[in-house]
């Protein structure tokens, strides 16, 4: 029992030294690779929850911070991830998260250094807890610049302990945002999944908000839309709306909303379809997208145009009113498709609008067109 209880303390120590090791050789490159950021003349906006919130301190401890390091942020309750987000919905550790806080990130640092080569760095990690916690120990980490998104997911090894699983979300997010400056690395030991894209001319454009829209539609039916994804019932009032426009539709997607950070070009690039035209806007409201688009038909849903006509989403009802009059002045006109609420089937005549937004409406009757999917229910199936 003597000599078992030496040889596992002198495992136990081996394991602590290498560990040591480790630790120092990690902390000379992660230092190295700090000073190399700083070089480059970029400047991060940063937002950790979970694991890696170490490497702010990391990145403190090297000379230049206050030229590189634009603010760090660690929404770490659900309710400060959610506000951080724009988020109504609870937030998992996963890598939409990851992508929604490096939005975030960006978008604050822009509005810090307008003029600046800024970048938004959002990570999520759920690591060695001593509470009980479904699926893996992971490390998603998200980089958005004005050019490109990068994703870094991590599978971490749950036989690490948590000082170990913090060291490799800190290594990567270090790692990520020098590779985000081109700064030169030796493969990474984190066993990062990776995936980049440089946005397109047009896409970037919108993302800065230099342009309105990434090309002119074909037509003049617009369906706007997330398509996330596209499904049977779009199918179904794209073929119903040429039917009784006798045009083809273009498929509108904006980047931009009213409660949540733009798309990210991952999720523009993920939104393209050869199935149909589309073109991406910068255009969160209808009263934006009728300048965009005048002289359009939009093909919307019964609830959207109810939206449409509620004052509460202008401020008052006085600026719901000039809202409608300068889409009625542009020449927009409305194709309404009926839907399902509670156990009816509604549809235009079902409802009461103002007469401005009323009169520039054409209803589509349940025998034209009925189909009960939503893009919500396939992606929670």
């Amino acid at each position: 029992m003597v000599f078992t209880a030496t040889l596992f303390l002198s495992r136990s120590v081996d394991f602590r030294l290498e560990f040591t090791h480790y630790k120092k050789e990690s902390s000379t490159l992660n230092q190295q690779l700090i000073k190399n950021v700083y070089l480059s003349g970029s400047q991060f906006s940063l937002a950790v929850t979970g694991g890696g919130t170490s490497a702010i301190a990391s990145l403190f401890e090297v000379a230049g911070a206050s030229t590189t390091l634009l603010e760090a942020t660690v929404p770490y309750h659900p309710a400060a991830l959610g506000r951080f987000v724009s988020a109504s919905s609870h937030q998992g550790c996963n890598t939409h998260t990851a992508r929604a806080m490096a939005m975030a990130a960006y978008m604050s640092a822009r509005e810090i250094m307008p003029e600046n080569n800024v970048i938004g760095v959002g990570c999520t990690a759920a690591i060695a807890t001593n509470r009980a916690r479904k699926g893996a120990d992971r490390c998603h980490i998200a980089v958005q610049a004005a050019g490109f998104t990068t994703i870094y997911d991590i599978d971490l090894n749950r036989e690490d302990d948590r000082e170990k699983q913090e060291a490799i979300c800190r290594t990567a997010i270090i790692e990520a945002m020098a590779r985000a400056v081109d700064v030169s690395i030796e493969p990474s030991a984190t066993g990062a999944r990776t995936k980049h894209i440089d946005a397109e001319n047009s896409w970037a454009g919108l993302l800065a908000g230099a342009t309105k829209s990434s090309s002119k539609p074909t037509n003049l039916c617009i369906f706007p839309g997330a398509f996330n994804p596209i499904h049977d019932g779009h199918r179904g009032m794209i073929s119903t709306a040429r039917d009784l426009l006798g045009q083809d539709v273009t498929l509108e997607l904006s980047i931009s909303n009213v409660d949540k950070p733009p798309l990210d070009f991952l999720s523009m690039s993920e939104r393209l379809t050869d199935e149909f035209d589309l073109v991406f806007s910068n255009a969160p409201t209808f009263v934006k997208k009728s300048a965009i688009f005048p002289d359009s038909t939009f093909i919307v849903g019964l609830d959207t145009i109810v939206r449409i006509d509620e004052p509460r989403y202008y401020g008052s009802e006085t600026a719901r009113d000039n809202a409608l009059a300068t889409m009625a002045e542009r020449g927009v006109r409305f194709l309404v498709f009926g839907r399902q609420t509670g156990k009816n089937f509604n549809t235009l005549a079902d409802i009461s609008l103002s007469k401005t937004l009323k009169d520039m409406c054409t209803g589509v009757t349940e025998d034209q067109f009925r189909q009960d999917i939503s893009s919500s229910e396939i992606r929670s199936r």
